[in-house]
């Protein structure tokens, strides 16, 4: 059992690097954002990036998904060339008239999105990024179809690089502000666009196919609910902000919910290894036993991230911005646990998952965002920016029980639940005591926390966390991989 968990935890760890660039770009110019933006100009960004998200939603018609289905029912290569440039003909008559007509609607858009007419240019070059984003999807999605790892990762890194690169000349040299943000964020896109489309499309014939466009509009058109319900959860806590609150509380909100969301990188990076891992492992005679235990693991990691995130937030946000973003830190533990939910409800499902009961998932997101959509009705009006991080938490909650409930009957788990409650129990009363604890400085606080976040196997192993031969297990797995890197360097 452990030698899986172990051939799952690579994958895993492989998958994290590879998708984890465009948010370590925007974790790593907090700094400069914070400088260079006020938390109003922060706020709108952040509103932009809704509009835009709403927009990718409908523009990719689901694409980034459906052509894998359509490629690979399949054999023929000729077959497989016409799926993708009717894909990408598809994206194309979808994305330019609806950019098009958000240009046209450029400034009743903007004072419905940030109530003043101000940002009509933050807009626009929003817009056109998120057209050459849903373009881009396709040749990222061809590269990974065909296998082709090392040129999704270089081109993947390219395009990070370049937007880092960018954002520093246009944000800090040459003082755009928001509009250099998106500038070069647009740019970034369209470097790789120019390139990476042209090299996909070589040597095809640009065919359309009706049969493989029907298709693939019939399971992208399956997609988009899913991708709006996962858009209204995660992001309408914003425009409820802007509406009850102000652009300030907006931007501030948006910092804190950056720190929380690197448990996404986490989440993306698990997901993609798992469901190859569940399906793989479906005929083992232990395979709920197995799936249970990696639930288990997997909780314990994403909790350790949520501990860490939660009991640092306040000094990670005193050091990287400026005194006007230092509220921030309030919403973080809130955020970091609406992901750890969310993170639960992923690695929950696995009778849904199974059983490809996909029609339960959206019912399922659905009730979630209903909830969701009323908690921030109800809070953010009175309790501002903790109001949504609370909305945001509860509802993911939610989420993770509704799904868990539904998955449970379809393929019963024998979860380690009496593991999963010592976890829980360590993990808060750390968490509670570091925070409680009055620091005398940030590098007190610094100091104090790691030793208790150290503490914690050691509390977890008072507690009977570790079950037999777990311990050496992981000690004889360190001793092996540091075994194998010296004899490589020594090699070298």
């Amino acid at each position: 059992m452990f030698d899986k968990i172990k051939s799952l935890l690579s994958h895993t760890l492989v998958y994290g690097v590879g998708n984890s660039g465009n948010r370590f770009v925007g974790f790593l110019l907090i700094p400069l954002y914070t400088r260079y933006l006020t938390p109003a100009d922060y706020g709108v960004l952040s509103l932009v990036g809704l509009l835009g998200q709403i927009l990718f939603v409908v523009m990719s018609l689901g694409q980034g998904t459906a052509v894998f289905r359509t490629y690979f029912n399949h054999d023929n290569p000729d077959r497989r060339n016409t799926v993708i440039t009717t894909s990408l003909w598809l994206i194309l008559l979808g994305s330019f008239p609806i950019a098009l007509l958000t240009i046209a609607l450029n400034k009743p858009l903007t004072i419905a999105l940030t109530g003043k007419p101000d940002f009509t240019v933050w807009v626009m070059l929003g817009t056109l990024g998120v057209a050459l984003k849903a373009i881009l999807r396709l040749p990222f999605a061809v590269l990974r179809a065909r296998e082709q790892s090392w040129r999704y990762t270089i081109w993947s890194f390219v395009q990070t690089l370049s937007s880092l690169v960018l954002a520093i000349v246009f944000v800090a040299l040459l003082h755009l502000g928001g509009e250099g943000v998106l500038l070069s964020q647009l740019l970034a896109e369209l470097i790789v666009c120019l390139y990476l489309v042209p090299a996909t499309v070589k040597g095809l014939s640009l065919k359309f196919s009706r049969a493989d466009a029907w298709d693939m509009l019939g399971y992208g058109a399956y997609q988009i609910p899913m991708a709006l319900f996962s858009f209204l959860l995660h992001m309408a806590d914003r425009y409820f902000l802007k509406h009850y609150s102000s652009l300030r509380a907006v931007g501030l909100y948006s910092l804190g919910y950056r720190f929380g969301e690197v448990l996404a990188i986490a989440i993306m990076a698990f997901s993609l290894a798992w469901y190859p891992f569940l399906f793989q492992h479906l005929k083992d005679k232990n395979a709920p036993a197995l799936y249970a235990r990696v639930c288990t693991y997997f909780t314990a990691v994403m909790g350790l991230l949520w501990l860490v995130i939660s009991l640092f937030s306040r000094e990670a946000i005193a050091i990287m911005a400026r005194p006007a973003f230092h509220e921030a830190y309030q919403v973080v533990p809130w955020i970091a646990g609406a992901f750890f939910f969310q993170a639960l409800a992923n690695s929950w499902s696995v009778g849904v998952i199974l059983h490809r009961k996909v029609k339960r998932r959206p019912a399922v997101l659905a009730a979630a965002t209903a909830v969701n959509l009323l908690l921030c009705y109800l809070l953010v009006p009175r309790y501002e920016m903790l109001g949504a991080a609370a909305a945001g938490l509860l509802s993911f909650f939610c989420w993770f029980v509704l799904q868990a409930m539904v998955a449970q009957k379809l393929y019963p788990i024998p979860y380690e639940w009496g593991r999963l409650i010592r976890l829980s129990i360590v993990g808060i009363a750390v968490y509670l005591i570091g925070n409680e604890i009055p620091w005398s400085s940030i590098w007190t606080a610094l100091a104090g926390k790691t030793v208790l976040v150290m503490s914690t196997p050691l509390l977890l192993y008072a507690t009977g966390f570790f079950g037999p031969g777990e311990l050496a297990q992981a000690r004889r797995s360190l001793n092996l991989s540091t075994g194998l890197a010296f004899v490589r360097g020594g090699r070298k």
